[in-house]
Formats: structure tokens, sequence, C-alpha cells
């Protein structure tokens, strides 16, 4: 099991724990609703590699794109209100990107030998990945004393992502000799959208208030995740994963 997941369950495990406690003395959530706003990082990664066959030179050869991306800090922001008792509904939303260095590798014939490959190895700077989400969120509060509450949540997930991909390479040739193969990439940027899921945990202390608002601070634990397919160099789809453990803490707002 990924690591990232085994510490999520941990840190649920001691959350819902907490929350049994104070369930079991009957506490109500008094608020009429929340407002989140935050920061984070996510912990997920994704790699992708696309292979496709060319001819040139009257000769079979081969080309790969590759990219690992890492996933980031994240913006967030959250809205729900009470709906009965404790029971929340709400809406989330979350906005990650970052970029990274693609890699093209392949096997190219020679135009002066038969079946002489020449290997070809050359990075791709710069490929830009952004992930948004739009979350639906289920929860029930669980107040602890006066000024701290927990609220445990899940519901679907709305994803969409926007990358760039190589989807086109152009092969050239540099020196008289015909020894090194030189390429130039197309960049293609990528729309998806996909829906997946979300589960998480929000803490809350409360630090200022009054008759109308409570105010506070606060920090979340949250897995959310979809499975997409990215066309890249051959044209078909790709697997790729969005989303991933997500840790973070920001402002609360209590109305």
């Amino acid at each position: 099991m990924n690591k990232s997941v085994v510490t999520l369950l941990i840190v649920c495990g001691v959350f819902a724990s907490t929350a049994r406690q104070a369930s079991a003395q009957g506490a109500t959530w008094a608020d009429r609703g929340y407002i989140n706003i935050g920061w984070g990082v996510e912990s997920g990664s994704s790699a992708m590699t696309d292979t496709r066959s060319l001819s040139i030179y009257e000769e079979t050869g081969t080309l790969s794109s590759s990219s690992d991306f890492t996933s980031g800090s994240l913006f967030d922001v959250g809205v729900g209100l009470r709906v009965w008792r404790n029971l929340t509904v709400g809406a989330g939303y979350h906005q990650e990107q970052n970029d990274t260095e693609g890699r093209l590798t392949g096997s190219i014939p020679s135009p002066v030998f038969f079946n002489r490959p020449r290997t070809l190895a050359q990075a791709v700077p710069g490929l830009n990945r952004k992930e948004q989400a739009t979350h639906l969120q289920i929860g029930w509060v669980i107040p602890i004393g006066s000024k701290f509450d927990v609220m445990v949540y899940g519901g679907p997930s709305f994803f969409r992502l926007t990358q760039e991909a190589v989807s086109e390479v152009r092969i050239g040739e540099e020196g008289g000799a015909f020894t090194t193969v030189v390429t130039t990439p197309t960049i293609t940027e990528r729309k998806k959208s996909q829906t997946g899921y979300n589960a998480g945990m929000d803490a809350t202390y409360i630090v200022w208030s009054n008759d109308s608002v409570r105010v506070g601070a606060g920090g979340f634990v949250r897995f959310t995740q979809a499975d997409m397919n990215v066309e890249m160099l051959s044209g078909t789809g790709v697997p790729t994963k969005v989303g991933g453990v997500q840790f973070g803490f920001g402002g609360r707002l209590r109305f």
C-alpha cells in the first residue's frame, strides 16, 4: 500500500477515536455553516510513457516520449452549511500546478548506413501540468470543547486536468557525417475531465468570536483521486492519476 495512504489512514484513525468520544457525550455543533481557505501540499506522482514506430530512410525506427509529474503546493477553499444536527453539505475546490522536464528517446535509422541506427536522447523542458478539482463534501462535525471541532467528510470529486504533451516529432540531421540526430518536438495542450472521489478530515480551533461569527485556524488531511487517459506521441490515451494525499492549513470562518 502507498505510504501516503497509510499515513492518511493513521491520521484518520486518531481523529475518529477522538470523534467517537465526543459523539458519546452528545455534543451538538451550533454554527450554521463554514468557510475555509487554505494552502497545502499534495503527495502524488504520475509517470507517463508513450512509444510509436516511424518509417524513415526506408527503415523502421522508434520514438518514445516520457514525463514524470510529481505534485507540489496547492490552494484550497471550501464552503458548507449545516442541514440537520451536525450534518453538513458543502463544496470544496483545489488547484495545483507544476512543470517537469520530459524526455525523448529512440532508435533512428541512418541515412547512409543500413541497419546502423543512431540513439536518440533529448530533454524536453517546461512541460506544464495543471490540476483543478471541485469536491462535493457530505460531512459530520464533532465539537470537542467550546473552541475546537473536527469535521469528517467525503463525496465525489470532479477533476479537470490541463497537461502539455509531445504530440509530434520532426527528425533532422546535424553534421556532415550524419552521426547526430536533431529533433523538433511539437507540444500540444491536452484537456481532460473525470469524476473521482474524496475523503478527509478538517480540524478547526477558534481564536476569536462575537455574537455573529467565529474566526479560527485549522488544518486538513484529504485523499482524492481520479484516473484519466492523456494522448501523447502515438495519439492513444496514456493512463495517469490525478490527486493524491493532501495536507494543508489556513483560516476558518464559522457563522
